[in-house]
C-alpha cells in the first residue's frame, strides 16, 4: 500500500514539474513573400544544443525557382529553448543583411518568428511544408 501510494505521488510531483513542451520545430518552412516577393524554403533543424535554419530554396511569388544569394545561408541560429516553449535566438533579415534578436513559437504548422527594436515589434509566419 506504502509503495502504491508513493508511485501515484511520485508521478503527479513529475506531471506538475515539468516545463511546456512547444510543437516540434526541425523540418521545412516557408517564408512569406519578403519586399522583392522572394519565398524561401528553410530547413530547421538542431545545432549543437540550440536550432539553427538555413535556406534551401528560392521561390518567386507564383512559386518558381528563382536564383538567389540567400540559398546556404544561415537565417536563424542559437535558438534555445524556453521555460514557456518559446525559443530565443538571432534573426538574419536576408534583403537588409540585419541581424535581430528573435523570438520563435511553433503551434502546429505555424512558426511565428518575431523580432523588436525598441518599442515596436514585427512578426513574421512561416507555414510548415514538411
Amino acid at each position: 500500500m506504502f509503495l502504491t501510494k508513493y508511485i501515484f505521488y511520485a508521478a503527479i510531483f513529475a506531471a506538475s514539474s515539468t516545463t511546456v513542451f512547444a510543437d516540434v520545430v526541425e523540418g521545412i518552412w516557408k517564408s512569406a513573400p519578403d519586399v522583392n516577393g522572394l519565398v524561401v524554403h528553410v530547413r530547421a533543424k538542431p545545432c549543437g544544443p540550440a536550432l539553427c535554419g538555413t535556406v534551401e530554396r528560392a521561390k518567386d511569388r507564383r512559386g518558381y525557382d528563382k536564383r538567389s544569394t540567400a540559398v546556404g545561408k544561415r537565417v536563424f541560429w542559437d535558438m534555445k529553448p524556453q521555460p514557456d516553449g518559446s525559443y530565443v535566438g538571432t534573426l538574419l533579415e536576408p534583403s537588409a543583411s540585419k541581424k535581430h534578436k528573435a523570438k520563435m513559437l511553433v503551434d502546429g504548422n505555424a512558426m511565428r518568428l518575431q523580432t523588436c527594436t525598441g518599442n515596436a515589434c514585427d512578426e513574421m509566419i512561416w507555414t510548415r511544408l514538411r
